[in-house]
């Protein structure tokens, strides 16, 4: 059955940013099991074939924008279309993120180029600042909100795969939401970080073998973990079950980090 406009304004709406592939897609395929209007945003065209699997899967209302989370304009522009078609944005999940490599390891401090440091800040931080700035007004209005930002292990501890401007862009990700969780508290919003580690997406693929295999070694459960298991923990922080848990990290790792 069709889902009307109408239907769609009652509902509660999702929005999901890197949603073309890996976690970002899974996690607008869970949340729209769970019943969530959900609105796709990656700066790929191919965003608009996932969202229309997910639509044809489940039948609930999927949308999808192509976005570049690192343009300020291009952020506010979004939010304020999804307001305006939707009503409203109730689940903010901050997942688009870079981190590039070199033929199959990282980037040494010395050999990261200013440019390079700043549109990886520009991607994993200041795009969730951007963007939750912009959805905070509409969810304290309504008094009910969910913010869960994709953080990492690598932002957590020390790791031989991470870079230093994906590891900085990480680890102030975590402060920021810490300090977004208490301004918002008051207003019936939360904002948590899902902290994952080593999972199977095209991010984790460009390691070179022998890392990748030294990395699952160190693992205790001894395996990469699969996109669909990090948006089940993004589904619970964005539920009503997860109502008194702000502020949060939650290490989707197999054990691989225990704080």
């Amino acid at each position: 059955m069709a889902t009307s406009m109408s239907d769609v304004r009652k509902s509660r709406v999702a929005v999901v940013t890197g949603a073309a592939v890996g976690i970002g897609a899974a996690t607008a395929l869970r949340l729209s099991q769970a019943g969530f209007a959900c609105v796709l945003a990656d700066r790929v065209a191919d965003v608009k074939r996932v969202a229309a699997q997910i639509a044809g899967s489940t039948g609930t209302a999927t949308y999808a924008n192509v976005v570049d989370v690192a343009d300020e304009q291009q952020n506010i522009a979004f939010v304020r279309s999804v307001e305006e078609q939707l009503g409203r944005v109730d689940v903010l999940v901050n997942n688009a993120g870079v981190h590039p490599k070199r033929a199959g390891g990282k980037y040494p401090i010395e050999e990261i180029e200013t440019a390079q440091w700043n549109h990886v800040l520009a991607v994993n931080l200041t795009a969730p600042f951007q963007l939750c700035r912009a959805v905070l007004p509409g969810m304290r209005y309504r008094g009910w909100g969910r913010i869960i930002n994709v953080a990492s292990a690598g932002g957590r501890t020390v790791s031989p795969v991470v870079s230093a401007h994906y590891a900085a862009s990480k680890a102030g990700l975590i402060g920021f939401t810490r300090t977004l969780a208490l301004e918002a508290a008051p207003h019936g919003i939360t904002a948590n970080c899902v902290s994952p580690g080593p999972v199977q997406t095209a991010m984790s693929g460009a390691s070179s073998a022998e890392a990748i295999a030294a990395f699952t070694a160190a693992i205790p459960m001894k395996r990469y973990g699969d996109p669909s298991e990090v948006a089940n923990a993004i589904a619970f922080l964005a539920s009503d079950e997860a109502s008194f848990i702000t502020g949060a990290i939650l290490d989707v790792t197999g054990g691989r980090f225990m704080p």
